[in-house]
């Protein structure tokens, strides 16, 4: 004869074996939350870079480094130079390299004939409407110590150099962070001219790089005999005007991040 209904200890197993069951779902629903999230903080991390540093189809630098000339500085610990314009920044524009739009210290470069591109014509990164901090996809915020104290933002001589997030646990052992440059590379670049020419042996051949500052424009001169290069220290990536006196031609030149040589072709 069958029973008709559950005894108290075969309802307890069931209820039991629902609540594990439930339990396990729970459990990997959000593990997969997790990792779907931390796609998401690894691709803002990126985008981040993209808005710092960025190639145009053409190999020319862009984005935030390109257009002022550095990288930029964690102001009040956050990334808000990315959607603000920084104080004492000029527009983008491109500007001749005249006395008055030279940096202090750089007015023997003036030239009428050189223009370069620069300026702040972010913003480079926006956030979401109605939102005053940036945030990890958790809510964290992405600051140099964000609200429990952990670095996200990492910054060399007063400039960021590197980015970060803690995925879901929000823990130190969780960090996955991300070189502002690509491959880990430096904000300070080296610049190895030389001139490839018979005509000029023997000659000492002048050469300027002018480049962008904050809206100004800045560069530096250096001098050898030909056919010795020139090195220049501490340059930052992104594009760089290049005139050399041989000819007196301006050449465009694309700085990478680390060593870069040209080669200069004149008759």
């Amino acid at each position: 004869m069958k029973r008709g209904a559950f005894t108290l200890v075969e309802l307890v197993v069931v209820l039991a074996i629902i609540a594990a069951l439930t339990h396990l779902a729970v459990r990997e629903l959000a593990h997969l939350r997790d990792g779907r999230l931390a796609g998401v903080a690894d691709r803002q991390l990126g985008e981040i870079r993209l808005c710092v540093y960025d190639k145009s189809p053409d190999g020319a630098a862009r984005g935030f480094l390109a257009d002022m000339g550095r990288l930029p500085r964690p102001v009040d610990g956050a990334l808000s130079e990315l959607w603000l314009m920084p104080t004492g920044a000029l527009c983008y524009a491109v500007r001749q390299a005249t006395e008055e739009n030279l940096v202090v210290g750089a007015k023997h470069l003036a030239n009428g004939s050189v223009h370069v591109p620069t300026g702040w014509r972010g913003p480079y990164l926006r956030l979401p409407l109605g939102a005053d901090r940036l945030r990890d996809p958790w809510g964290n915020p992405i600051e140099e110590e964000d609200d429990a104290g952990l670095p996200r933002i990492f910054a060399t001589n007063g400039f960021v150099t590197a980015v970060a997030h803690y995925g879901p646990s929000a823990r130190a052992g969780g960090m996955r962070g991300l070189s502002i440059l690509p491959n880990g590379g430096t904000a300070s670049s080296r610049l190895v001219v030389s001139l490839e020419s018979a005509g000029h042996v023997g000659e000492t051949v002048t050469y300027t790089w002018y480049g962008p500052a904050d809206g100004l424009v800045t560069g530096a001169v250096a001098s050898a005999v030909h056919p010795a290069p020139v090195v220049f220290e501490g340059l930052a990536p992104g594009r760089r005007v290049l005139v050399e006196s041989a000819t007196g031609a301006a050449h465009v030149v694309d700085v990478e991040p680390g060593d870069n040589l040209v080669v200069v072709k004149v008759p």
